[in-house]
């Protein structure tokens, strides 16, 4: 059993990571400001504390624990929102990883590993896109989370993991957030009653993978020294287009063929495409998504619908 430190323990992945570790006996703390994260999300058994990871001074409320390993997930997640407070968001992303990283170092934390994301790439050449692909980012948050890579892969002495994942959808995620989350966006409006609003084209081709599928290659890293110093993609390799995932999440949910859909611009800095090649994740943590594209949209509909 070790003792865990994870940062964004009440938002999206971190709540179910956190589920998936106490299966296997781990005691965790969590840290959150509960921008994003969710007093729903929480559960027993996990020390949960309020503070802001980019507050240097906050991380004394944690100094001494001897914590064995830290993920940290904590992040603000949208391309979009990025371009709103590039400053804000520099602090949110940039500020807080030098901070866990030199959390880990001060308290002598062997292990961190770090969820980044595919946006690094930017448009990228090669399909399905390999970790070798050079990052080239279009936006704020792709920038701040290209350099947050590097922080983490400077720090000393310590066995870190990088995992840049692809379009994460799943339970526990904020349907009041509009910005972030391709699947939980769209089901947010029908479920709302409201019109689903796209930005950008419904042919645009998008890799995503249920969550619990990320949390699994999560906590198999753990203690696999294989995947030490190494970056991964997490996705699934398959894929679908925009127009396809809201065909089946209207089908589904609403038990027709058409529903009110409004097409505005696109995002800057927005891929057409995105599509993760996995062989190498597969490999070293013999891990493998168990859940399909269409198989997991209906997951998620038939749990949002129960609610």
């Amino acid at each position: 059993m070790s003792r865990i430190l994870i940062t964004g323990g009440a938002g999206f992945v971190g709540s179910n990571l956190i589920n998936r570790l106490l299966l296997d006996g781990h005691s965790i703390v969590s840290v959150d400001d509960y921008s994003n994260g969710l007093i729903a999300n929480q559960v027993n058994g996990v020390n949960y504390l309020n503070f802001d990871i980019a507050s240097e001074d906050s991380w004394i409320q944690v100094d001494g624990k001897n914590f064995d390993a830290v993920f940290h997930l904590a992040a603000q997640a949208s391309n979009a929102v990025s371009f709103k407070n590039p400053a804000e968001d520099l602090k949110i992303n940039q500020q807080a990883t030098l901070n866990v990283s030199a959390f880990c170092q001060r308290e002598n934390v062997k292990r961190l590993i770090f969820t980044s994301s595919m946006s690094v790439y930017g448009n990228p050449t090669i399909f399905p896109t390999p970790t070798s692909e050079l990052p080239n980012p279009q936006t704020y948050y792709a920038i701040h989370k290209a350099a947050s890579e590097k922080y983490i892969s400077f720090s000393k002495n310590i066995d870190w993991t990088i995992f840049r994942l692809y379009t994460t959808y799943g339970s526990g995620q904020n349907l009041a957030n509009l910005e972030q989350g391709l699947v939980k966006i769209f089901l947010g409006y029908l479920l709302r009653g409201e019109p689903i609003k796209v930005h950008g084209s419904l042919d645009r081709v998008r890799d995503i993978i249920h969550v619990s599928d990320v949390v699994e290659a999560l906590a198999t890293s753990l203690e696999n020294k294989t995947s030490y110093q190494k970056i991964y993609n997490l996705g699934t390799g398959l894929t679908l287009t925009v127009g396809e995932i809201i065909e089946q999440i209207v089908s589904e949910s609403r038990n027709a063929k058409t529903y009110p859909i409004i097409i505005e611009s696109g995002d800057i800095g927005d891929p057409h495409k995105t599509q993760a090649n996995i062989a190498d994740v597969q490999q070293d943590l013999e891990w493998r998504p168990k859940i399909g594209p269409s198989e997991g949209i209906s997951r998620t509909i038939l749990n949002y619908l129960a609610k």
